[in-house]
């Protein structure tokens, strides 16, 4: 009865990776299309890290915000916007919500009041080893199904079709501002 049973599941096992090669190699099937697959691939890595900072009360994308924040404190908010390519009204709402959960402030520039500032608070700054541990560990979770090999590969590609569309529109972390 194993035997029979290690077959059946073998044969299933089979038939599903038949049917995976034939939906990508189907140009007539939508889900073929690699915005589709790329789309898919992003919802299913980025549901696994919102799982993952629950807990803490983030979305991935607050979280990204924080990291942008990590790296340089004091970010106006539309450095912020250009660094994670999004848009204004999608940026303060996060902001606010970021605001509300204590880990960032609004401050006025030093330079220009006329300008905002979003700052770390002591929250954010004292949990930002734990919030990266959960990022890497959700990294290494996501890409767990692939060999080394595989996981280098992929990053590569997905870093050089980046790459491609930010060399229309390049953004630097380098800011000229006074802290």
């Amino acid at each position: 009865m194993k035997i029979i049973c290690i077959q059946v599941i073998f044969m299933q096992d089979n038939c599903m990776e038949d049917k995976n090669r034939t939906l990508l190699e189907n140009l007539d099937d939508p889900r073929s299309c690699v915005c589709f697959l790329l789309s898919r691939a992003a919802q299913t890595a980025q549901k696994h890290l919102r799982n993952m900072l629950e807990p803490y009360g983030l979305t991935p994308a607050q979280y990204l915000i924080m990291e942008c924040l990590w790296i340089c404190d004091r970010l106006s908010p539309k450095e912020i916007a250009e660094l994670l390519r999004l848009d204004s009204a999608t940026l303060t709402g996060l902001i606010d919500r970021l605001e509300r959960l204590g880990f960032v402030t609004r401050e006025r520039d030093l330079k220009d009041r006329r300008a905002i500032r979003v700052c770390l608070t002591g929250r954010s700054s004292d949990m930002k080893e734990e919030l990266r541990a959960v990022r890497i560990r959700a990294n290494e979770e996501i890409l767990s199904i692939f060999g080394e090999k595989e996981r280098e590969r992929l990053k590569s590609d997905l870093a050089a079709l980046i790459s491609a569309d930010e060399q229309m529109a390049p953004i630097s972390w380098d800011k000229k501002q006074e802290k």
